[in-house]
């Protein structure tokens, strides 16, 4: 059975058009679809025969009525959607018998909707290229509910204990996050950490100003008076002249202060208020205290914790998946999204009971570093510098190519230490690409050619 198998697979992929193979090897390991996970695998190798980079479901079995019309052999079922990725045309329902979920295509979505998350749709059995129940002939039952009011993220909760800013609100976008993405320089300001996430409009510039005001208390640089308060947020606005977060005396005990606006010293009333009432006016946070913040010396001895970066890294859900399911026995979509941590620790407890393949992993990950490595040798915008606003420290961020040599798809974080006199490197963790952004924006917008949100975000 197997040798037909990949018999098949051989022919299949022989057949492939010169331009469908070319779309094959660009195409980012993030957009395969389920159908290419693969669960539990005897060996790491990937091959061409487990991988379908196009999943068409098969038609659910149909017989001819005493009538003569064609009825699918499967009753006519409703489930929940589960979650569906519509950047990738795919998503999964909850089995209304209690089994494993079932796949969803948008190709067999024949209203024309989009699932979305919490919608319930009608839907025939089929089996798909693996031979694996999925949904065809699908049409939208009942609509999901209205997404639910964010919460705050406390990754800092010091610009909130300091002021009322309305940076979350009922709507779908607050009255002073709107207000400063306007009023700024235009950028992508989107986030989203895990492809099963919603993208947040404005997710990266909200962590930008939360961070930055915990940056300018560490310097001393928030301004306050007898009835207002000012901090410069860093950016500027389309002529470039600097924009301050503006706060008055809160009426309420507690926070101190609440927002007032977000504008530029001397422009509209806001801005002629803020000069009149609050001089000198303060700077811009400031992130490199010496040459080591600002230069990486690719020459200087590097360390790396290995251990650390891998069974860290894999529990924090840091690699992209494909490189798990490669180097890491296989990868479960269904399995992630169930209970992502539980199934997270048990990949790395996996990989680190079978030698040879964690020293495969580690291998592939130790020739992902020193290409990193030669690349910012000669190419010294490669290196991103971040802040990591919970240590107040500053690091370097390293390009990191772990499916294909000529393809980024992570971030080494490694952290500067100066031992009796002489400069060495220390790699610390690895992030993927959008955490490493959001990190690296605080510091300052990137400009290097692989740190860059529109190929991040697929804007």
């Amino acid at each position: 059975m197997l040798e037909k198998w990949t018999k098949w697979a051989s022919l299949g992929k022989a057949a492939e058009t010169p331009e469908k193979a070319a779309e094959a090897s660009t195409k980012n390991p993030d957009q395969k679809d389920p159908t290419a996970r693969v669960t539990e695998k005897v060996a790491p190798h990937q091959t061409s025969a487990n991988i379908s980079p196009e999943p068409k479901p098969k038609p659910a079995e149909r017989t001819e009525s005493s009538t003569g019309s064609s009825e699918p052999v499967e009753s006519r079922s409703s489930a929940e959607v589960k979650f569906f990725l519509a950047d990738k045309n795919y998503g999964f329902l909850l089995n209304p018998n209690g089994g494993k979920d079932i796949l969803i295509h948008r190709s067999e979505v024949v209203d024309g909707t989009v699932p979305q998350k919490g919608a319930v749709y009608w839907f025939n059995i089929g089996m798909d290229r693996q031979q694996r129940p999925c949904a065809v002939n699908a049409s939208l039952k009942v609509g999901a509910e209205a997404a639910p009011v964010p919460v705050v993220d406390y990754d800092t909760k010091e610009l909130f204990d300091w002021a009322f800013i309305p940076l979350f609100s009922r709507d779908s976008t607050s009255k002073a996050i709107s207000e400063l993405a306007s009023l700024a320089l235009t950028e992508d300001w989107r986030y989203r950490e895990s492809p099963t996430e919603d993208f947040d409009e404005f997710g990266i510039l909200r962590n930008y100003i939360k961070f930055t005001f915990t940056r300018l208390r560490h310097e001393g640089k928030v301004i306050t008076g007898d009835q207002f308060a000012t901090f410069n947020t860093g950016l500027v606005d389309r002529f470039y002249e600097p924009i301050h977060a503006f706060f008055e005396k809160n009426d309420r005990p507690s926070p101190p202060w609440k927002w007032r606006s977000f504008c530029v010293s001397g422009q509209g009333e806001e801005g002629k208020l803020l000069a009149r009432t609050l001089q000198p006016l303060p700077e811009a946070a400031s992130y490199f205290k010496n040459i080591d913040d600002l230069y990486f010396d690719a020459e200087a001895p590097f360390d790396e914790d290995l251990d650390h970066i891998v069974l860290d890294g894999i529990k924090r859900n840091r690699y992209p998946h494909d490189f798990l399911d490669t180097y890491a026995g296989g990868f479960s979509l269904q399995d992630y999204v169930s209970n992502r941590d539980a199934y997270l620790a048990s990949i790395a407890e996996r990989l680190n009971n079978d030698d040879a393949m964690y020293r495969r992993l580690r291998n592939r990950l130790k020739d992902a570093i020193l290409l990193a490595r030669k690349r910012v040798s000669w190419n010294y915008r490669a290196v991103v510098p971040q802040y990591y606003p919970k240590h107040n420290l500053m690091s370097f961020l390293l390009p990191i190519s772990l499916m294909d040599d000529t393809k980024v798809d992570a971030a080494l974080v490694v952290q500067s230490n100066r031992v009796d006199g002489k400069l060495r490197y220390q790699g610390y963790t690895i992030y993927p690409l959008a955490y490493a952004y959001r990190n690296a924006r605080l510091v300052a917008k990137p400009i290097s050619d692989w740190l860059d949100p529109e190929r991040i975000l697929g804007a």
